[in-house]
């Protein structure tokens, strides 16, 4: 990247802005973003667009959306969605009303205080379902009308002076039916403002489309109200990659700015923009969906994430048949929506086919005890023999053998990074004891003999991280990290043992799994119509084990990349993404508020 600073003349501003749009390539720099009623104004539509789309029903039912105007669809959802709230909010009020006069029955309130004017007065107790009923004072009547959740509805009838010491109920202000009939109508009404949703929803693409204009919208005017002026000439900061500088220096040269080109200071916001092989770009869509950016200064992992994301993945779901059917899920979405971005459906695909691979090697179909001939071909003995014990055993030593390896590459890249520095060797150091740490845990839960040869292996390698870890001219500020040297070796360990979670999560799928179908097989050995219950169990067991594998890649998978392995790398993911100044095209709701044409990908980018 290199930081550039556009100057033109004050006048010139705007038109300068709108050409920096129309060439995406300049990422603002907003250290000052004055406000104003331009930027507020499009911020304010930004945020009512984006509560309306928050507001819609998920699903459209396919049906063909009518042409309607921004503004009104705007506005129609938000006041539906008020509506809802308020709704929600009545409903609240009156499901209590109800409750709390339901076991007295259907009575008029009026009436009763109307008893008043003849010396009588009626009064609602509740007393709990066991137990005697307290005495009734001479000229007074109890009567029980209602039992239930545990206690039991009775109306005192006497005298004004007359009461009993129980837990007294306020007359109602109206009927037990007359609540009921305005909760129906309530019910009623937010049952058609779901159906008016549901209908406008089918513009959910338009109001997407929309938002991402207003989006661009924004950020020009915090462009324009990021400018500095001063004796007539205006200016703006911001950052470009380095390829795109020649193409922004030449149209300013016939726009007539002056631009000065700088390389970026190591204390500045500089965003990141990964550039990565096309076969790599798929893991950035879990990098976009998580939030999280490498620094500028920090190196891009994207090759080794997807590498080890995919293969935890393929473990964490272990099951071939799931894998089966997460590839022809993938297709027929990506056949469905052509227009989306591609990357997530590569990325999914990429792990359908890690996980047939490795339920394959694993002899696991849909956790069926015993495969076909052919399938179980593929199958390893070493991970999936007849000794479970053994192969348990192999497959835990294989997590930690993963945990070690991907810790070490991280403290090799870490070595790397730290070039000629006395600092490498203690990245060395690191790996010493991480290889420690893996036979220690081999020991602990696998029973395996230590190794003797790593005994002064490990001793070489905490003195050079005594001795290496911190550069002398820094020993002042940062000593402690020698005092909590002991506690990094303890946390060593629990990162390598944490990599047992592979296997763990893993197994409890194949049990879940298992369990559904010998629920199923018992239903279904009756034959006729049980057939049918069973094979219901057994879709029902599987989707739900599937959707339990998908939240274990989300939780442990990508865990382990982003918080075990970038730890020992160094990384902070404190970068900020690259968003230039640029103009997606048409809106597609115009300034007359119609739907207009297809909304560019936001893959497209004119630098690439």
């Amino acid at each position: 990247m290199k930081r550039v600073t556009v100057l033109c003349v004050a006048g010139d501003r705007n038109d300068a802005v709108t050409r920096l749009r129309a060439l995406g390539m300049l990422h603002v720099a907003a250290e000052r973003v004055a406000g104003g009623e331009e930027l507020e104004d499009a911020r304010r539509q930004l945020e009512r667009a984006r509560t309306a789309l928050a507001g819609l029903p998920a699903g459209s039912d396919g049906a063909t959306p009518a042409p309607r105007g921004a503004a009104s669809l705007v506005d129609d959802v938000l006041r539906l969605v008020h509506e809802r709230r308020e709704l929600d909010g009545t409903l609240a009020q009156l499901g209590a009303e109800r409750a709390a006069i339901a076991p007295f029955g259907d009575f008029d309130p009026d009436q009763a205080r109307e008893l008043a004017a003849h010396g009588l007065v009626l009064r609602l107790y509740q007393f709990p379902a066991k137990g005697e009923l307290p005495p009734v004072p001479a000229g007074a009547s109890l009567q029980v009308v209602g039992e239930g959740g545990g206690s039991r509805a009775a109306v005192l009838l006497g005298p004004p002076s007359v009461a009993l010491a129980a837990r007294e109920v306020p007359l109602p202000e109206r009927s037990l039916g007359a609540c009921e009939r305005e909760l129906g109508e309530r019910r009623e009404r937010r049952a058609a403002i779901e159906r008016e949703l549901a209908g406008l929803a089918t513009s959910r693409d338009a109001l997407v489309g929309r938002i991402g204009r207003l989006e661009d919208e924004v950020q020009f005017a915090e462009a324009k109200a990021a400018m500095g002026s001063h004796d007539g000439i205006a200016w703006l900061s911001g950052y470009c990659p380095a390829s795109a500088v020649p193409r922004l220096t030449e149209h300013a040269r016939s726009a007539g700015w002056a631009l000065v080109v700088a390389e970026p200071s190591k204390d500045e916001p500089v965003p990141t923009l990964l550039e990565s092989r096309p076969w790599i770009r798929q893991v950035h869509a879990v990098l976009e969906m998580i939030g999280i950016t490498p620094g500028y200064a920090e190196p891009d992992v994207s090759p080794l994430f997807l590498i080890f994301l995919v293969l935890f993945a393929a473990m964490l779901i272990g099951d071939a048949g799931y894998g089966a059917l997460m590839l022809v899920g993938v297709l027929a979405a990506r056949r469905k929506y052509r227009t989306a971005p591609a990357q997530p459906f590569h990325l999914l695909r990429t792990i359908a086919l890690a996980t047939i691979a490795w339920g394959a090697v694993t002899g696991t179909w849909f956790a069926i005890p015993a495969v076909p001939a052919a399938l179980d071909v593929f199958r390893v003995e070493w991970l999936a023999g007849a000794d479970k014990l053994a192969t348990t055993k192999h497959v835990m030593l294989l997590c930690f053998f993963l945990g070690a390896a991907h810790l070490t590459i991280a403290h090799v890249w870490a070595a790397m990074r730290a070039g000629r520095s006395l600092t490498a060797l203690a990245q060395f150091g690191w790996i010493a004891t991480t290889w420690c740490m893996f036979f220690v845990a081999r020991t602990m839960v696998l029973g395996d003999p230590f190794p003797g040869v790593m005994m002064p292996i490990t001793i070489a390698g905490i003195a050079a991280i005594v001795l290496f870890m911190t550069p002398v001219r820094q020993l002042k500020d940062e000593w402690f990290n020698h005092v909590m040297l002991p506690l990094s070796l303890v946390s060593n360990f629990v990162d390598v043992v944490s990599y047992l979670r592979l296997f763990a999560v893993g197994t409890a799928g194949v049990a879940v799994a298992s369990s559904f179908n010998d629920m199923a097989a018992r239903i279904g050995a009756g034959g006729g119509a049980d057939l049918v219950v069973a094979a219901l169990v057994a879709i029902f067991g599987h989707t739900l084990n599937l959707l339990l594998c998908a939240m274990g890649v989300l939780v442990h998978g990508v865990r382990l990349n982003t918080l075990e392995f970038s730890a020992h790398l160094g990384m902070q993911w404190s970068g900020v993404p690259y968003r230039p100044l640029r103009d997606r095209g048409p809106a597609p709701l115009g300034a007359d508020g119609v739907s207009g044409g297809p909304t560019p990908s936001a893959t497209d980018d004119p630098i690439t």
